[in-house]
């Protein structure tokens, strides 16, 4: 999830098993099936090792076993999904002039769910507490729910990152805010609907200037308004938000880290980081 940490990637596998076992197999079971395809259809090998193809495989696979129970119908759709979402990102990836994200996954879950059709995943129950806010904000970055797997997704990633942590901690208080003020439901919002895009956004967008930090709030203000469009259009709502607030900013983000970078560069001596690609 934006971090290519392997200490916090086996956090985050154990979050998912404490949550669902099924979850976590699907989740292991999409990663390499993607990741076998896209080494035999010969995508690059530093793509490979960022994980682009096996996060995105992994996603599909979480979803997959939310959409489907657990059989043969599963494994034949997980299967087919997660070869679709890799050909998708080797597709994407040589077109696009702009990180993919998880826009793989999300073209594969419409995609699949119109063809063969599901039921709406049931909405999660919350108790409408900050601390409940809070969590399922991480948590259902990978669809989770359980408070302990939600704790461990944000030890997860405070172990990559402490400064990314706080920021979307920092995001999901922006993002619930924003959503009650434009007209949300308490459930909707206290189930962290309208933050895990957030926090994915907050992760994505580093914030090195003030001009840096306001175009970050924009984002995530967005996020929580592209979240409401996609819930009433009857789309799964997904990661998408994330994604296209990240691609909306970003031409202006590039030329904001530009200014940032022949401003500070000359007297620091190093390299400034770009937006991140790993999600």
């Amino acid at each position: 999830m934006l971090h290519s940490n392997v200490l916090t990637g086996l956090f985050f596998l154990a979050a998912i098993a404490l949550n669902s076992v099924p979850m976590c197999l699907g989740a292991i079971g999409g990663s390499l099936v993607a990741y076998v395809v896209a080494s035999v259809s010969g995508a690059k090998r530093e793509h490979l090792d960022q994980g682009l193809y096996g996060y995105n495989g992994a996603l599909v696979g979480l979803a997959c076993t939310l959409y489907w129970p657990v059989g043969t119908e599963l494994l034949i759709i997980l299967g087919l999904a997660a070869s679709l979402s890799t050909l998708l990102m080797r597709l994407l990836i040589d077109r696009l002039g702009c990180p993919v994200y998880t826009a793989p996954f999300i073209l594969t879950v419409w995609l699949v769910t119109a063809v063969v059709g599901v039921e709406p995943v049931p909405a999660v129950e919350v108790s409408r507490t900050g601390w409940d806010n809070l969590l399922l904000g991480f948590g259902q970055v990978l669809f989770l729910d359980q408070p302990l797997s939600c704790l461990l997704i944000m030890v997860g990633i405070g172990i990559a990152s402490v400064r990314a942590l706080c920021c979307a901690a920092v995001a999901i208080v922006l993002s619930s805010g924003f959503a009650f003020l434009i007209g949300a439901s308490g459930d909707s919002v206290f189930s962290g609907l309208y933050a895990y895009n957030a926090v994915l956004v907050a992760m994505a967008l580093p914030a090195r200037s003030e001009q840096g930090a306001l175009l970050l709030f924009a984002a995530i203000l967005l996020s929580v308004v592209l979240t409401g469009w996609l819930q009433q259009s009857g789309l799964p709502v997904l990661t998408a938000p994330f994604v296209l607030a990240c691609w909306l900013v970003l031409p202006l983000w590039h030329r904001l880290e530009h200014l940032y970078r022949t401003r500070t560069l000359p007297a620091a001596g190093g390299v400034a980081e770009g937006p991140a690609t790993t999600a």
